[in-house]
């Protein structure tokens, strides 16, 4: 993605760490004012909340504070350089408390190599029902509520960005076997699982191959594993040194090979509230702080952040939910065990293993939390159940 970590240190401690200032990633190539409908694209990227993870080609980028990536890249950056963290474990009292729960988004896919090679009408039917294309990452793209107008906007700049290639011979099933070897003996089952296939080592960033037949045209796939860098330089995959003999081979093996179909979802549920006492600092300790304060920030403590849950994100209205506090934590508690069950209800699509399908699932009206990243622990959400039935204690 082209982030970097370079030091510009703020005076003052910002909650949560999410109002770090500093330099963002490398600048991105802003859109022309002029450009027709450059007003509406824009307009349309920040409705998405994309910049909150990727850095957006033909936009400038966000600041550090706005970036979840950028910021928890700079955390770890920190953290990793002995005079660095000291200064600023002297400067933001709660440092200690960013490095425990900074561990999301330290790596996220290329928006620009995505644009120059996605199928636009796949993105177009993904932004309406995303699933899980990296069972190595952690994180995953959140669902979002957009307007036709609004996800119009985006497929269109997809749309305009894909790179042209030349036509290539249809795939061929008697090449499977000789790509399928190919796949091995030249490293490609190092980084990317093939639906069941291939799952006993891989990288977090590599998709799973099995979408390769919705994502590209048969064409683009060809070029793409001929020669990423020449369809995007952000491309992180590399060259192979195929001729073009074998890269048809391999293309061939990842379009045609024969691969389980989806499953039917399991049904989901809650686990038991404990029955030992549960204080509210333990609660936020082990789930409030680490992973709902991210995005259901206390303007208060944020220099008026309220970050995407509370104040409206990803095309979802504002909700005035904020976590921070104890006050605010109580005010929704009653809504909480629901929101995780249908963080449950979803993880068969959103959550993957290696080898695993996502489930085909009637998805529930509103997304279930944490957004974009895997439900709660069962010992997590025991240990929520069990403070909200013994009364909230503090």
């Amino acid at each position: 993605m082209g982030r970097r970590s370079g030091l510009l240190w703020a005076g003052g401690a910002l909650g949560l760490g999410l109002g770090l200032l500093g330099a963002a990633r490398s600048p991105a190539r802003a859109a022309s004012p002029e450009t027709p409908g450059a007003a509406a694209l824009a307009t349309a990227w920040q409705t998405g909340g994309c910049a909150l993870c990727h850095a957006v080609p033909g936009q400038a980028p966000a600041a550090r504070k706005d970036s979840c990536a950028d910021c928890h890249d700079w955390i770890r950056t920190v953290a990793s350089e002995p005079q660095a963290r000291e200064t600023a474990r002297r400067i933001f009292p709660l440092w200690d408390r960013y490095e425990r729960n900074v561990h999301s988004f330290l790596a996220v896919p290329s928006l620009g190599a995505a644009m120059a090679r996605l199928d636009p009408a796949w993105v177009d039917a993904y932004l309406q029902d995303p699933h899980d294309l990296r069972p190595r990452m952690p994180e995953g793209m959140p669902r979002f509520s957009l307007d036709d107008q609004t996800r119009g906007e985006i497929v269109a700049a997809f749309a305009q960005a894909r790179v042209d290639v030349k036509p290539q011979p249809r795939p061929d099933a008697a090449k499977v076997a000789w790509g399928q070897q190919l796949f091995v003996d030249k490293g490609c089952a190092a980084c990317h699982s093939l639906g069941e296939r291939h799952t006993d080592q891989g990288l977090a960033t590599a998709p799973d191959l099995a979408w390769t037949r919705q994502r590209m045209s048969a064409d683009m796939a060809a070029a793409w594993i001929a020669e990423p860098s020449a369809i995007s330089p952000e491309a992180t995959m590399p060259a192979l040194g195929l001729d073009a003999a074998e890269v048809l081979a391999v293309r061939d093996y990842v379009l045609l090979a024969p691969l389980s179909p989806w499953p039917a979802p399991p049904a989901a549920s809650l686990p038991a509230p404990v029955e030992r006492p549960v204080s509210y600092a333990e609660v936020d300790a082990e789930v409030f702080a680490p992973i709902c304060v991210h995005c259901h920030m206390d303007p208060a403590q944020n220099e008026g952040r309220r970050g995407p849950g509370n104040a409206g994100g990803f095309g979802w209205p504002e909700t005035g939910i904020e976590l921070q506090t104890y006050e605010g934590v109580v005010a929704v508690a009653d809504r909480i065990p629901d929101v995780l069950l249908r963080r449950r209800q979803e993880a068969p699509r959103d959550e993957l293993a290696p080898g695993q399908a996502p489930a085909l699932l009637a998805r529930p009206e509103r997304p279930g939390m944490p957004l974009g990243l895997p439900p709660l622990t069962d010992a997590q959400t025991s240990l929520i159940l069990g403070w909200i039935a013994q009364g909230m204690p503090r």
